[in-house]
């Protein structure tokens, strides 16, 4: 498989536009927008928060990372056709220092057998990579659901591996020589590779958990179509070294023994070894279950889901996805629901049939719903929601297929400080000229200039603010040549494009 280089690739080639996808001039780049349909008075007003995400679907022409900020803006978007797909963008802590991460393989990584093949993959603040980090020992290639880096220490990684083994499904009414798709995690260094714990769901969780049955994709008889009874989704590491690991097909969350393997409780499904004590805490088809203090977890619940259909059976276990927050007492063996995110503000509550995230950051919670490409900021005292937007149009034909987000995160401008090592670029087009720099976080203004020749443009026509990941500006006044000074806040110059001609 080929790999992002060194630095970003920026795509240059022609390409072919999805619907409603934006372009600009001085860009080859296309997006889908972030359609915000309500923002609080109070929220993010000086507009310094970031969203991470990594859409894929038949609306989106070439899968790819991207950074929105609070406005709805582009920042970033970064692909290369070459490398296949990516997912999960996030922001994490490597060495003492914020890198962006995600996953990196063939084909699409929301489809086909959960078989992944690719590399989970570290970057700095200027797009160049600095690490990719492998499933090993006979896993069947890293698998795209699962990419964290260990904290406090950020030196490892955990990521998710899955591997057809022969197994006997007759206990379930498949053949005696089946086919099961083991489901593994493993939590590897990320500067030797060395593997530091494995562990696979076939060694300890037995066929009577899942809540699926064999049908025509997944019936057990071939290493094509392997049994699929578990399928881990995330993986959490507590700080006693223990593992919080995610079943969606058990509807179960697994509390592992990092010493032993051993599963130490299961919190849902069909063994739980806590009571629920309060109405709407049981979830299913769950994602993204996160340690939010020793006996609080936060899980995105998929709600209404289905398996085994395209497009799935709307099963209506529950007539919506939400976001909760779920506090346990491992002493009673009990656990509650303390806090529920539920969207509003221009989406209406529905169901979520795949993936999704819940993500605390201080006072509030990020929630992406994963098969519907929306993203909801809630006040974490209030669950109050104080943001709501859409990958793409607030259309629901597009959603369900042609516009997902597998999970979606959030930093802000003085954390994540983007430094592309490219330069500005700069169009000129009938009497107007476009600006923009991909990738690059603290530009806050431009200053445009002009000259005769094309090695010196330095008489200052005018200065604009930054209006979005595109600015324009008048060329009235040209000289014949132009170039335009990106600007930081304080007036440091970030960078230059190269000087063009207005003829």
């Amino acid at each position: 498989m080929k790999l992002l280089s060194a630095t970003v690739l920026f795509l240059s080639s022609p390409r072919v536009f999805a619907i409603y996808e934006v372009t600009y001039h001085s860009s080859p780049l296309a997006v889908q927008p972030l359609t915000i349909l309500y923002r609080d008075p109070s929220y993010d007003p000086d507009n310094t928060t970031l969203f991470l995400v990594s859409p894929t679907g038949t609306a989106i022409e070439q899968p790819a990372p991207a950074i929105y900020d609070s406005t709805g803006q582009l920042v970033c978007q970064w692909a290369d056709p070459a490398i296949g797909n990516t997912n999960d963008l996030n922001l994490q802590m490597y060495a003492g220092k914020p890198v962006l991460t995600m996953w990196v393989g063939p084909g699409n990584p929301g489809a086909g057998p959960e078989v992944g093949d690719g590399t989970a993959q570290i970057y700095d603040e200027t797009y160049s990579l600095v690490a990719n980090i492998s499933a090993v020992n006979g896993a069947g290639g890293t698998d795209f659901h699962e990419f964290q880096i260990v904290q406090p220490e950020n030196t490892s990684a955990i990521v998710t591996a899955y591997n057809e083994v022969p197994a006997d499904l007759s206990s379930i009414g498949g053949p005696v020589q089946g086919w099961y798709l083991n489901t593994m995690f493993q939590e590897i260094d990320i500067a030797s590779g060395r593997v530091l714990f494995n562990w696979s769901a076939f060694d300890h969780i037995p066929l009577s958990e899942t809540q699926i049955t064999l049908n025509d994709s997944t019936n057990g008889t071939t290493p094509e179509t392997p049994f699929d009874a578990v399928h881990i989704n995330s993986v959490d590491k507590d700080t006693d070294g223990h593992y919080l690991v995610s079943g969606r097909h058990t509807w179960t969350l697994y509390k592992v023994n990092a010493t032993d393997g051993n599963i130490i409780w299961r919190l849902g499904g069909n063994n739980s070894s806590f009571a629920n004590t309060t109405a709407d805490a049981s979830f299913f088809w769950q994602h993204h279950a996160r340690w939010q203090g020793a006996d609080t977890v936060t899980v995105f619940d998929d709600g209404a889901a289905g398996f085994g259909q395209v497009p799935p059976t709307i099963v209506v276990t529950e007539p919506y996805a939400s976001g909760k927050m779920l506090q346990l007492n491992e002493q009673n063996k009990t656990f509650e629901l303390v806090k529920r995110f539920v969207p509003s503000h221009g989406l209406s509550p529905a169901p979520s049939l795949a993936e999704g995230s819940v993500e605390v950051y201080g006072s509030q919670v990020v929630v992406g719903y994963g098969s519907n490409p929306w993203i909801t900021v809630h006040d974490l005292a209030t669950q109050k929601v104080l943001f709501s937007a859409v990958i793409g149009p607030n259309n629901s034909s597009l959603w369900h297929g042609a516009i997902s987000n597998y999970r979606a995160f959030q930093t802000t401008k003085s954390v994540f400080v983007g430094q592309p090592k490219t330069s500005p670029s700069i169009a000129v087009e009938s009497g107007t000229v476009y600006v923009s720099w991909n990738g690059a976080t603290q530009v806050d203004r431009y200053a445009l200039s002009t000259g005769k020749t094309a090695s010196k443009a330095d008489h200052l026509l005018r200065t604009v603010t930054r209006t979005g990941f595109e600015t324009e500006m008048s060329a009235t006044g040209s000289l014949g040549y132009m170039q335009v000074v990106a600007l930081a806040a304080d007036g440091k110059v970030l960078g230059w494009t190269a000087i063009v001609s207005t003829a």
